[in-house]
């Protein structure tokens, strides 16, 4: 069985990524449109041109948010259809995939064991997964724009270790700008840590080369730091930010007490969202101490997994400057823990069988809790799915009867079916016509009045009417 893996490691390499792009593909199909969607669908609905889009998003930059790439993917996606936007979420989420995987170093070439561990890490413990990678406004905020920003890094690590071949620096460091400008302007926190890990892998590299005649530093190297920069000012600096950032809820401290504060509430949520991969991580890097690769200064500096921690803590605790954040705000910081968990699980050397054994046992006891947990959650997807449908039903019979009086009950999801992989009991409506998501699907929908009550509540009351 060994010598078959071996020798058909590349087909199967490609055959396993081709399942992770059609296991997402199919929960994908099977998220509808869900919470501020619904709001961004209507603005979208307006719109007649491209040029309109861009109008609507500088006009979001002014008054909401800074975030122009993501919350631009947004209304491209909505104006693409539901279709196109499943197809191309299946395919970040197979980039992001592949960008961690190529941000691993001291791996065999198609690694069937890192690839596993990658896609097995993300569906357990990637933060609040339906909302970051299936939900439209959130997958282009944090899926799409880690994808940006890890593929920046990955982009600079490629020319950082190909420095000698560069044949046109001048046209490398103005895509170097760009490429930066595009990652620095997609996620406050996450594209800081970004910008902090393409610092210390810059700064390592120069470092290395302090005994060489050659020393120098490459213009994209300067020029892509500079297109990060500009892009989280350009993120950071909006009047968006500062109108939303005056009227978000606090807990009623300020100064340094309430600084200390959000630093205590990050910290438990590090603790909530984490805790297994820090355990795991903690782990491997008592190995890498024990194996004589992680004592040295020269070691600590340059190692991945360092790296990658430390950009984890610096994304996390980014947030301590704002607000208290919603959990999928530690998307990025997440990724960027992933990556040096595994970085370090790659590292620590298995010559020992029970060492090997044990590496192995993760990841095939990690595919197992897969494949129960997706079928068992592609279910829960699929009748969620039914139960919107038959919501958007009742609510488009309604409209369309001509005796109507234009106020619709519908039911509530069902609690049974509330699963990690759905941002809809998180976005449910309520039996209050003025809540918020109440308003964007009756402004969407063009009626008068939608509540929504429990489902046995409603089966008795309008269960007959069916």
């Amino acid at each position: 069985m060994t010598d078959f893996v071996e020798k058909h490691r590349k087909h199967i390499f490609y055959l396993i990524v081709a399942a992770a792009f059609l296991t997402i593909y199919a929960y994908n199909l099977l998220t509808p449109y869900l919470s501020d969607d619904y709001f961004y669908a209507v603005e979208v609905g307006q719109a007649s041109s491209l040029w309109d889009l861009v109008r609507q998003q500088y006009g979001e930059y002014l008054s909401n948010s800074g975030r122009v790439i993501g919350q631009f993917n947004v209304r491209l996606s909505l104006a693409m259809g539901k279709q196109a936007f499943n197809v191309i979420n299946s395919g970040m989420f197979v980039g992001l995939v592949l960008l961690m995987y190529a941000n691993i170093r001291r791996k065999k070439k198609h690694d069937l064991f890192v690839l596993l561990l990658i896609l097995t890490f993300l569906w357990k413990y990637a933060v609040d997964f339906g909302q970051t990678m299936l939900w439209i406004c959130g997958s282009c905020n944090y899926l799409w724009g880690s994808v940006f920003i890890l593929g920046f890094i990955t982009f600079y690590r490629h020319f950082l270790d190909q420095g000698e071949k560069i044949k046109h620096e001048g046209v490398l460091a103005a895509g170097a700008f760009l490429f930066g400008l595009l990652a620095g302007w997609c996620n406050e926190n996450t594209s800081g840590g970004g910008l902090l890990l393409v610092l210390m892998f810059g700064i390592n590299f120069w470092w290395n080369q302090r005994t060489s005649v050659k020393r120098r530093i490459h213009p994209f190297m300067l020029s892509g730091v500079l297109g990060m920069c500009c892009g989280i000012l350009g993120m950071i600096s909006a009047p968006g930010v500062r109108s939303r950032s005056s009227v978000m809820a606090e807990d009623g401290y300020t100064g340094i007490v309430g600084l200390l504060s959000r630093i205590y509430k990050i910290t438990i949520s590090i603790r909530e969202l984490f805790f297994p991969v820090i355990i795991f991580l903690v782990m491997a890097l008592v190995f890498l101490v024990l194996q004589r690769k992680l004592v040295m200064w020269k070691q600590i500096r340059c190692n991945e997994t360092v790296l990658f921690l430390a950009a984890a803590l610096a994304t996390s605790y980014a947030l301590a400057l704002a607000p208290t954040p919603m959990n999928r705000a530690f998307f990025g910081a997440g990724i960027f823990l992933l990556t040096a968990c595994l970085q370090a699980i790659v590292d620590v050397a298995d010559k020992e069988q029970t060492v090997k054994a044990v590496k192995y046992s993760l990841v095939c006891g990690l595919c197992v809790w897969l494949f129960f947990a997706y079928l068992d959650n592609l279910v829960n997807l699929a009748r969620i799915y039914r139960e919107e449908k038959e919501r958007i039903t009742l609510i488009l019979e309604e409209k369309a009867d001509p005796d109507g009086d234009g106020i619709v009950v519908v039911p509530k999801f069902r609690e049974a079916f509330k699963n990690p992989y759905s941002n809809a009991h998180h976005s449910d409506m309520e039996d209050d016509r003025d809540y918020w998501i109440n308003l964007f699907y009756e402004t969407y929908y063009g009626v008068e009045e939608i509540t929504a009550i429990p489902r046995e509540e409603w089966d008795e009351l309008y269960g007959d009417k069916e």
